[in-house]
């Protein structure tokens, strides 16, 4: 690869990953074969040589650019671990104030709906929330999914847990007394019982 051709591979490569960085901000790193799809959907490909951000990769091997983040890697501006990448300053975390207010908003709303949660997708859709960023939310254990439809914030669902707990201590659990005694709909209830049997009699509701 000759010098021009790195360096373009180079600015693409930081590009593409601030990028997926932004998309998915509560993963700590990503796979190196995703970042290289993202390099070549960059809209530079498209433009010609001379003009500001264009000038083709194509021609570039998948290895040829795995060098070049390699070379990256030992100048400190990524981190690679295995197959996975991030940029040396990343941090998982929801960087952006608008995305971090919909976000609280989201969970706040659940949250004041105790044990009988509405669907997720629903509200986040409505507050601008893209499916990606549930997705994560999930993936870091800031929600549960018990079941179809059904998530809960960790800190509610411990307490609920905790709360069965107790219940359990005067007599078996069953649909309806966890219904009446929480609150809820049967099916959450029944979702609840299930997630109890399988995962939720751990100390913690550590699930990721």
């Amino acid at each position: 690869m000759d010098p021009g051709q790195r360096r373009l591979a180079e600015r693409r490569l930081v590009a593409a990953l601030r990028r997926l960085h932004r998309r998915e901000p509560l993963k700590t790193d990503l796979r190196i074969d995703a970042l290289v799809v993202e390099l070549r959907g960059d809209p530079g490909e498209h433009l010609p040589v001379g003009h500001r951000g264009g000038g083709s990769l194509r021609g570039a091997t998948d290895a040829e650019l795995i060098g070049v983040l390699e070379g990256l890697a030992q100048a400190g501006k990524v981190v690679i671990g295995g197959r996975r990448v991030r940029l040396g300053d990343h941090e998982a975390a929801i960087s952006d104030p608008q995305m971090q207010g919909r976000v609280h908003r989201l969970l706040s709303g659940l949250r004041e709906t105790g044990a009988q949660p509405p669907r997720v997708e629903g509200i986040a859709a409505r507050l601008g929330i893209p499916p990606g960023v549930v997705d994560q939310l999930r993936g870091s254990g800031e929600l549960v999914a018990i079941g179809d439809g059904i998530d809960y914030p960790r800190d509610v669902l411990v307490d609920v847990m905790t709360r069965m707990g107790e219940l359990a201590t005067h007599g078996p659990l069953t649909v309806p007394r966890v219904r009446d005694a929480l609150r809820t709909s049967r099916r959450h209830a029944e979702a609840l019982l299930r997630f109890r049997r399988t995962r939720g009699q751990r100390d913690s509701v550590g699930v990721r």
